[in-house]
């Protein structure tokens, strides 16, 4: 049954309709004087969207939006490295929120992960995010209260903060790519069958319409022949692994979950990203008019996503190839001597169809909390004792085992880890922050714990975060 609306009695915002094509996503807020502290106002609030034609009925979705320039879609800030800013959001919900921002290796007590490193934000309350700018990249400002995060995040309640380099790289165009799906009724409104078990002790909660930066997908846009373009791309959805395909343009990975790498090429011009996680791609236009790209999302016979069209006289050939700055983070990792950890998450429902049956779930699954177990149940949540507990510049090797019948998608706060291959013998050559699990397989990571506090180790997956895949490790 459809849950009833927590988003009632709030003021109406332009309407999204059908499937018009929009553009990427600019920076919707930009903080002004650089000599005085930047401050963003944001603001928690009901945004009722037609989410599909201009006769279906609305949905009664939420945003966060940019309190001195609103506007439609999804927010997106954009700040400069070494000028630090305060995000200030206020809470219009009639609902408890928080926010963390996904990706930022910053101060702990700016994590915002309520009941680790802050509280709620009650209905009508407001909560800062100090951002030191210490480093670059792109991050989602996405809700991080456990027990609300399924909900908020599926009616919209998220943004993306773009931190740009202090010497801009020589890109025609820096945007926004923010990917996702709602579930729709037959009616074309968000199904609001929130945290249900059987979405929570399966793979969570997948929609049946992608989006791109908040409307309808596709969206499109029209490029100079020759332009080299800077998409930031994003997953905001609850649950699903978006594969993701460039066509018609050349393209090369710069960026991996806030950090930059060496750029890459692609294999076969696909991408996956996995909720939460980000990946910065740098496509290069033909050098001709007349020619068109795409980004398709690799679900069936392919999902148009994003759509790119080159008119007007051709820009200057590029001359050489741009790398970004250097991420600042040790490229060696000594493993001899690292506190090695394991996390085991168990639990969950099993694949057949009688597996999903909702009496049979809440019957296995009284407490919808503790749908998935860590280590045999000797840890999990932010209450109980750590995971792990180290000084600061000790190395810590996690071995993540999903030994469940879905896919688990693990998130590490505050560092940023290497994904080891399986003997020791090395990793990859890119640091990540979020780490996809398939059923039945362990993978290890390794990390400098250099950021003191205490960091958050949890699912990307909303419905997995609210049913136990949570824990905290320990840096002093």
């Amino acid at each position: 049954m459809p849950n009833p609306s927590p988003f009632r009695g709030l003021s109406r915002r332009t309407l999204l309709q059908g499937t018009a094509i929009v553009a990427l996503a600019p920076a919707m807020a930009e903080a002004a004087s650089p000599a005085a502290e930047r401050r963003f106002h944001l603001r928690a609030e009901a945004a009722p969207l037609r989410l599909g034609t201009a006769q279906q009925p609305e949905s009664p979705m939420a945003r966060l939006a940019a309190v001195d320039a609103p506007a439609p879609g999804m927010t997106v800030l954009r700040a400069r490295e070494g000028e630090p800013f305060v995000l200030e959001i206020e809470n219009r919900l009639d609902q408890p929120t928080g926010f963390h921002l996904r990706g930022l290796r910053g101060p702990n007590a700016e994590d915002g992960v309520p009941g680790l490193t802050g509280t709620p934000i009650p209905p009508g309350g407001t909560g800062l995010i100090r951002v030191p700018a210490r480093q670059s990249g792109t991050f989602i400002l996405a809700p991080s209260l456990a027990s609300h995060v399924a909900e908020q995040n599926a009616r919209g309640l998220h943004g993306a903060v773009v931190v740009e380099e202090r010497t801009r790289p020589a890109f025609d165009l820096d945007e926004v790519l923010a990917v996702s799906d709602w579930r729709l009724d037959e009616q074309g409104r968000l199904a609001g069958d929130f945290n249900s078990r059987r979405d929570a002790a399966r793979v969570g909660r997948l929609g049946n319409r992608l989006t791109a930066n908040g409307a309808p997908a596709p969206g499109g846009m029209v490029v100079r022949p020759n332009a080299r373009l800077r998409i930031r791309m994003i997953n905001t959805s609850n649950a699903r692994m978006i594969p993701l395909k460039v066509s018609g343009f050349s393209a090369e990975v710069f960026a991996i979950d806030s950090t930059p790498c060496q750029p890459f090429d692609p294999l076969k011009r696909t991408v996956m990203l996995a909720p939460s996680s980000r990946i910065e791609l740098v496509l290069q236009a033909p050098p001709q008019a007349g020619q068109t790209g795409a980004i398709e999302a690799r679900i069936g016979e392919g999902i148009p996503i994003f759509t790119y069209r080159t008119e007007g006289e051709p820009l200057l050939a590029p001359a050489r190839t741009i790398s970004l700055p250097d991420p600042g983070l040790p490229p060696a990792i000594r493993l001899q001597d690292a506190v090695r950890v394991e996390l085991a998450i168990t639990g969950g429902a099993g694949t057949q169809p009688a597996d999903a049956d909702p009496a049979a779930l809440a019957r296995l699954f009284a407490d919808p909390a503790q749908i998935f177990r860590l280590n045999d149940g000797k840890v999990g949540g932010f209450s109980g004792k750590p995971l792990a507990s180290l000084k600061r510049g000790r190395v810590l090797v996690l071995a993540l085992a999903n030994r469940t019948a879905w896919p688990q998608v693990i998130a590490v706060h505050g560092h940023a880890f290497r994904l080891l291959h399986a003997y020791d013998d090395g990793w990859e050559p890119y640091f990540l922050d979020t780490l996809y699990l398939a059923p039945g397989t362990v993978a290890r990571v390794a990390l400098i714990a250099d950021n003191p506090g205490r960091w958050a180790i949890r699912s990307t997956i909303a419905e997995h975060f609210a049913a136990g895949v949570a824990t905290w490790f320990e840096v002093t």
